[in-house]
């Protein structure tokens, strides 16, 4: 079996499986990006250069709704007075650092390690192209992808890490400034903290300092924005609407890295909250996607080109 680290994108036998990429020019108006986004169930939208259908950038949901509310003071919002007509590459100036900035890009038949390095700092998604044949239709190679091969090839990540181990043991916990939000504070203001610390997820606490539940990037209004308004609720009550997960995922500092990998597949998250046992409710830790494909490439000394 073929290490993940040293396998390319046509090796995952994805690009028959992947849709179509839908990108946009960066002249749309915010709200052509959003009916896109809306129409096609996607949460990230590509965008072409100004002068070529060179994908350059991405944007996502989260980018949007943090430009269209970034001067509204979060007691009520009225959809009547975003700037939905403002074009989406404006979007695009709110932070260099966020992921909307630039695109991550490989080639098909490029080994994938560069690109875990990628997705190890943060980003979620990677441009798939065939420089050989322009005309091929690129696609997006994703964080889950990676998940999802290496729980149905464990035998690909033999060396690099160990499964049966302990999430305690990995050196993951204690090293985190874990960032948590009171249960009281508007689902507003802690996107706008997510933004500033760039987290794509905070675990929300009642008054005793148990964990509620989390407000991560994939639990966002859907781009409709008719249920903009609910980013004035306090926490409690909006991961009470929004949240797609029934049962929050969490789990133990004993829990392994193969069951963490398999709840962040069965659960559809890109993170898991780490509880301070099965009977206490502290939150002391994540595992999140991005740290897995660290993990992945932690003995691999940078290339030199």
């Amino acid at each position: 079996m073929t290490l993940i680290t040293e396998l390319r994108p046509i090796d995952l036998s994805l690009a028959e499986t992947k849709p179509a990429l839908i990108a946009v020019s960066p002249t749309v108006s915010i709200q052509t990006a959003l009916n896109m986004m809306l129409t096609h169930k996607i949460t990230s939208l590509p965008v072409f250069s100004h002068n070529s259908t060179e994908v350059v950038s991405i944007v996502n949901l989260f980018d949007i709704l943090l430009y269209l509310v970034g001067e509204i003071d979060g007691h009520f919002i009225e959809k009547e007075k975003l700037k939905l007509q403002d074009p989406v590459e404006r979007v695009l100036g709110l932070d260099s650092e966020r992921e909307s900035y630039r695109m991550h890009k490989m080639d098909r038949k490029d080994k994938l390690l560069e690109t875990l390095r990628a997705f190890a700092s943060g980003k979620h998604r990677s441009l798939v192209v065939n420089y050989s044949n322009q005309t091929k239709n690129p696609w997006l190679l994703s964080q889950t992808d990676i998940i999802r091969h290496i729980v149905n090839h464990p035998d690909s990540v033999s060396g690099l890490l160990d499964l049966d181990k302990p999430i305690q043991d990995l050196d993951l916990i204690s090293k985190q400034k874990l960032v948590t939000v009171p249960d009281t504070e508007s689902a507003l203001q802690v996107y706008r903290l997510m933004a500033e610390k760039n987290l794509s997820g905070v675990p929300v606490i009642n008054d005793d300092g148990n964990y509620e539940g989390d407000l991560s990037v994939e639990d966002l209004p859907s781009a409709n924005l008719e249920n903009i308004g609910q980013l004035t609720l306090p926490c409690k009550d909006y991961i009470k609407i929004t949240t797609n997960h029934i049962i929050p995922a969490t789990a133990t500092p004993d829990t392994t890295l193969k069951q963490i990998i398999d709840t962040m597949m069965k659960e559809d998250t890109h993170r898991v909250w780490i509880l301070q046992s099965a009977n206490a409710k502290k939150v002391i830790g994540v595992v999140t996607m991005s740290d897995i494909m660290g993990l992945l490439c932690a003995n691999s000394p940078p290339s030199l080109f």
